[in-house]
């Protein structure tokens, strides 16, 4: 009967250890199999408005990461010249709300920039779009935000 029992546990040891390894494995599969990082999203530049000065660009764009996703517009500050990469906006991201908010052209909430002077920036979008960034100072520029439920 003891040695029944050292058999079993024995066994089931193994067996244990099998299903983590198997576990690990599958795991590290997925990850593999479905990054979770940026590289599943795209960027379209909807806009680009050069500063005053020229040394610096806003750059508004669409971001797309999939069908679980709604479509964002983004908008971040570049020096000029500099090519826009597949990341998220450093100044400003928002989605329609589930359509809550109209969307702009490519799928987005509309976003209007305007440079008041080279190191201030005007950002006007709809009120009801969903912000998820909005910082008010990026680069060097000063940013100021404002709402409008008019059309671009």
């Amino acid at each position: 009967m003891a040695r029944r029992r050292h058999v079993l546990r024995w066994v089931l040891g193994v067996a244990g250890v099998l299903v983590l390894a198997l576990g690990a494995l599958w795991v590290a599969a997925m990850w593999f199999a479905f990054p979770s990082d940026a590289s599943m999203c795209a960027n379209t530049v909807v806009a680009r408005y050069p500063s005053p000065d020229a040394a610096r660009q806003l750059v508004v764009f669409e971001r797309d990461c999939g069908a679980s996703t709604d479509f964002s517009t983004s908008a971040s500050v570049l020096s000029a010249g500099q090519e826009l990469q597949n990341e998220n906006g450093n100044l400003f991201a928002a989605d329609t709300d589930h359509g809550a908010a109209p969307a702009g052209r490519g799928g987005g909430p509309w976003v209007v920039a305007q440079w008041r002077d080279a190191q201030t920036l005007v950002l006007t979008h709809h009120p009801r779009a969903r912000i998820f960034l909005a910082r008010k100072e990026v680069e060097g520029v000063r940013v100021i935000y404002l709402q409008s439920d008019g059309k671009p």
